[in-house]
């Protein structure tokens, strides 16, 4: 006997959930990728630490970061 194809609410709650996973494995993809290329940058090739801007709340710590580097941040 054959089985049925579950249709119907559950169906839609599933495909929902598995929708909101891969947004979710997409995001961290591309954090991951995101996080490697800033590494390669200062880390790897300019032998300098990674700034935390995902954790800084003042919108001006780019130009502190920058003049703490001995870098003009009003000369881009």
């Amino acid at each position: 006997m054959s089985q049925e194809k579950n249709i119907g609410p559950e169906d839609h709650i599933w495909k929902t959930r598995m929708k909101t996973l891969m947004k979710r494995k997409k995001n961290m993809e591309i954090a991951q990728t995101i996080d490697d290329s800033l590494h390669q940058y200062y880390v790897v090739e300019r032998g300098e630490e990674v700034p935390n801007w995902r954790y800084i709340k003042d919108a001006d710590w780019w130009i502190e970061y920058l003049k703490g580097l001995g870098i003009d941040p009003d000369n881009p």
